[in-house]
This record gives C-alpha cells, structure tokens and sequence, in this order.
C-alpha cells in the first residue's frame, strides 16, 4: 500500500514537474465524428505547442468504432493510434493509452468536444506542486437532467474522502501515472474511472488541485446511461469507501444503531422497567458494526 504522506519538497524531488518531464494526452473515443476527432487533436497541440521548450505526444484509443477509420485520419498528423477491436470500455481505453504512454505525467481529456483543451497549459503550470490537477466543471453548466444524481455522488463522495470536491468525475485532467499504477486494480472498464482515480488520489492524500474551466455543450451522442451509470457508480463508491475508508461508513451506522437502541431501551424502562428484546437487539448490531468496521480498517492497514 502506498504511502499516505507527501509534501511539496518531496513531490518536486521526487517525480518533477509535468514542465519537466513533458506530457502524454490521452484521448479516448467511441464512435465520435472523425471530425470532433481531428478538432480535439488539432487544439490540444496548438496549445501544448505554445509551450517553450516543452515535450509531449498524444495518443487516440480507439474503443472499437466501426465504420469510421480514425487511423488514417491521424496518422499525417503525429498522434500515436491504438485501437481496440471490440468495445471494452470508458476506462479500459484510458487505462490502454497510458500503458502506451512514453511520459511519466499524463493528461486526460474526453474527445467529444465538451472540455476546452486550451486550458491544458494552466492545468500543467499547477503540476509544479500538484500531483493531480483536475477541471473542475462549473455546476451550471452540466445538464440539468444528469445534475441531480452527479450533486448526490459528490457530496458522498466528499464525506467519504473527508474533503470538498468541486467535481468528481471530469474527464480532463493531468496526474502523475503513479497514482494509477499503484492502484490499477480498483479501476473499472466503464465510466466511473475518473471518479475512482479522484478518490484513489484523495484517499491516499496525494496533493490534487481543482481548477476552474468551462464546459461546452456535447457534440455527437451521449453513451452514458443515466440509471445504469448512477447505480453502476453508487456502488463503485461504495467499494471504494470499503476500500479505503471503511470507518467512514460503519462508524455512521454504528452511531446510528446506537441511538436507537438507547432511545428504544429508555422507553422500555419507561413502561416496563426492564430492557426487552429489540433494544438488546439493536446493541448487539451497533456493537457489531462498529467491530466490523475496526477489523475492516486494520486489514486495509496491513
């Protein structure tokens, strides 16, 4: 397990700035018009290039599109092309593009059109003391339909992670590759990757940074589906917060029982002047929570 502490002297030392080492972009993609494609490409390099003195590469996964050849579309152009061929996943197209990265930082961006990759540059200038630097979305900006559950999961997640995340899943970023490969296990192939690399990052107190930008209206088709997605997340989360922070949900629970069980056992003496049976009851879970959850935080300690 890796270690839980950081500082800036340590970070800057230790794995250099994203200015430094130079950066991989990687953009996954699934039946998006080859046109978004090439406009996403085309603006993330005019605004690396702008960089003095910087290296970078980009590379486009290809998530099992048919009908449409983004290879030869990209290959006068430089980007690297790897394609999968048959559809696995939000998450196992990032994970591919940075199994073939050649740079030690690693920048994420959705190929949809949504994201402004002009503002690469102000996420990597905050990499000389961020391990993560995140897009953060602004609330009024996301559709309205899908802002409800997002609000909801982010508030659990900010309990869960003991810290206020101004937008949990957004799908431009740049990061040390460290954090993914000391936790590659715990990212699915679909699209709660994002969410689980900012809990991963969080949890584990890396130094991340949430920046402002804006977000556009999506072009093309949506392949999230709102219910599937929502719960599909829900318990991802939760397997994260057993994961990482298990007493942030037993304690809870246990206090909870607690309470009950107290409440319910003063209105027995109450009345009958002894404790009956559902008051012993509820003791005896919030006892036994509150062990589960003990035992559950010394074998992730280990």
């Amino acid at each position: 397990m890796p270690s839980n502490l950081h500082d800036e002297s340590d970070i800057n030392s230790t794995i250099g700035s994203c200015r430094d080492k130079g950066i991989t972009v990687v953009v996954p993609c699934f039946e998006e018009p080859r046109e978004i494609i090439e406009r996403t490409v085309s603006g993330i390099r005019d605004a690396l290039e702008k960089l003095p003195a910087f290296d970078f590469e980009i590379i486009v996964v290809d998530d099992g599109t048919e009908g449409v050849d983004y290879g030869a579309a990209l290959k006068t152009t430089g980007v690297k092309h790897v394609r999968h061929h048959v559809n696995r996943g939000y998450g196992a197209s990032l994970a591919t593009g940075i199994r073939h990265a050649r740079f030690e930082w690693i920048g994420i961006i959705d190929a949809d059109g949504t994201y402004p990759y002009d503002h690469f540059p102000s996420l990597i200038d905050e990499t000389q003391d961020y391990e993560m630097v995140i897009g953060a979305r602004n609330w009024g900006e996301i559709d309205i339909l899908r802002r409800p559950a997002k609000m909801i999961l982010t508030l659990l997640a900010s309990f869960l992670a003991n810290y206020r995340i101004p937008d949990l899943n957004s799908g431009m970023r740049v990061f040390h590759r460290r954090i993914y490969e000391e936790n590659w296990r715990l990212f699915p192939h679909r699209f709660s990757f994002s969410s689980t690399l900012t809990m991963a990052a969080l949890t584990y107190l890396h130094d991340v940074r949430f920046v402002p930008i804006p977000y556009r209206k999506r072009v093309g088709k949506s392949f999230i589906n709102p219910v599937r997605d929502t719960v599909r997340f829900f318990y991802q989360l939760m397997r994260l917060s057993l994961y990482f922070r298990p007493l942030r949900i037993f304690m809870p629970i246990s206090a909870i029982l607690g309470i009950l069980a107290t409440a319910r056992g003063i209105r027995d003496y109450l009345l009958v002047g002894s404790l009956g049976g559902l008051t012993l009851i509820l003791y005896f879970m919030a006892f036994q929570v509150f062990f589960f959850g003990l035992i559950a935080e010394i074998i992730n300690k280990k």
